[in-house]
């Protein structure tokens, strides 16, 4: 990923951090969001926010967003959470709801 990139999303964090005095998902996720959209352009990949997925046990379910290809080939998706949650423990509840 360019440095470039890197830099700017880290500029761009700190000031929502430091304007809005909170780390919640709900407000660093715009920084996050805007570095997976410029390193998808670079990469003529496609980032849609709220991306809907269904799950193995049928369930429809939107993830915060998805980088895919053009012929609708999904890359990778994107799960946002706080700074403050233990990532494994996500991981296992986002895998028990299917």
């Amino acid at each position: 990923m360019s440095l470039i990139l890197i830099n700017e999303y880290l500029r761009q964090l700190d000031i929502i951090r430091r304007v809005s005095g909170s780390q919640r998902e709900t407000i660093v996720r715009e920084a996050f969001k805007d570095l997976l959209k410029n390193w998808g352009k670079q990469h003529n990949l496609i980032f849609l926010a709220e991306y809907p997925l269904k799950t193995a046990t049928k369930t429809n379910i939107y993830v915060d967003g998805a980088l895919l290809h053009e012929l609708r080939m999904p890359l990778g998706y994107w799960e946002a959470k706080d700074a403050a949650d233990d990532l494994d423990d996500e991981i296992v509840k986002k895998f028990k709801r299917g």
